[in-house]
């Protein structure tokens, strides 16, 4: 049987990325990253997966020295016309380019799942920290089964990926602690909850193929399977002079772990 080829191609669907940014806050990581950075000016800050750079103009505004890296040149560039000055790297998350205890802080935000040895990364992130340097990742964690999406619904391929590609918190907590981390907790810094009609649905682009990755890793005979079965549904909704509604519950988490101070 052919394998398929799960990964998401970033450098396609670079120019339409941030429009996810439009269509849902991310307050909760906004104030996720505010506390991960703090107050202290000056630190070295690491984005691993930094994609267009969002998270990185975010931050410019607590004084501190960010650096990006990403695998996707295509997101890089997008990333170099927003950001012109700001160090960007196109790189792998395994192999991070850069001298040991460079950085106070790495962090990642909806990367994690792209990288394909999650266990390294974080090894090599405790080689590029400082002593009391920090990690914090964001993503969803599909083992929890508090979760509802409408992708999961009609794309049912989607959520065994997901399980795939997103680790358990649990695990993730694990790894940290293998690769020398301290302090690891999970806390939930996103819940997002909506139930829209499904025409809007649509029409806001939440299931353009390129909208998120869940869609974007599916083959293309998934990807229509599932729009045909959202269709049926809105038509025999309307036949009976109804209206065909899509929900989501979804919450994203933040898991973080720290490096101790060296010994006075």
């Amino acid at each position: 049987m052919r394998q398929i080829n799960r990964h998401a191609d970033y450098d396609q669907i670079a120019h339409t990325y941030d429009h996810r940014y439009e269509r849902n806050s991310y307050a909760g990581v906004e104030q996720a990253l505010r506390g991960f950075v703090g107050s202290q000016p000056g630190l070295q800050i690491l984005e691993v997966g930094c994609g267009t750079g969002h998270w990185m103009e975010f931050l410019q505004a607590y004084r501190v020295h960010i650096t990006g890296l990403d695998f996707s040149t295509g997101m890089l560039s997008q990333a170099h016309r927003r950001l012109p000055g700001i160090p960007l790297v196109q790189g792998t998350a395994e192999r991070l380019p850069w001298p040991t205890g460079l950085f106070d802080r790495v962090f990642c935000v909806n990367a994690l799942h792209h990288f394909p040895d999650k266990a390294v990364f974080l090894a090599e992130t405790r080689r590029v920290l400082r002593p009391a340097g920090r990690i914090l990742t964001v993503g969803l964690d599909p083992h929890s089964r508090l979760d509802q999406w409408y992708v999961y619904d009609y794309f049912k391929e989607s959520l065994e990926i997901d399980k795939a590609r997103y680790p358990a918190a649990s695990s993730l907590r694990t790894w940290m602690r293998g690769a020398g981390f301290q302090d690891c907790i999970t806390q939930e810094v996103e819940h997002w909850t909506y139930r829209l009609p499904a025409h809007e649905i649509l029409r806001q682009g939440r299931l353009d193929k390129t909208a998120t990755s869940q869609l974007s890793v599916l083959t293309d005979a998934e990807y229509q399977r599932g729009m045909e079965w959202i269709r049926a549904d809105i038509e025999r909704a309307e036949a009976k002079g109804e209206t065909l509604f899509l929900t989501a519950n979804l919450r994203l988490y933040g898991t973080s772990g720290s490096i101790a101070e060296r010994p006075a």
